[in-house]
């Protein structure tokens, strides 16, 4: 997640300070609109990972005793 993040705000940053491969807008525009979709894939996939792991771990803690066992 952290990865996407950090390409959609490098490439605002290169669009304000008019920085790119291409010497037409038009296709300025195209590149920042693909990377705003792998940038939000990777904030997907970040999110997606994230989840299973923590699906995970929560099977593997203990249950929690019932109220009315003696511990």
């Amino acid at each position: 997640m952290i990865l996407g993040a950090t390409l959609g705000v490098l490439v605002a940053l290169a669009m304000v300070a008019h920085l790119g491969p291409g010497s037409s807008w038009l296709i300025n525009v195209a590149l920042a609109k693909l990377t705003l979709i792998a940038a939000g894939g990777l904030m997907g996939g970040g999110a997606v990972v994230i989840r299973l792991d923590n699906r995970e771990r929560s099977k593997q803690l203990p249950d929690k005793p019932d109220q009315n066992s003696i511990v």
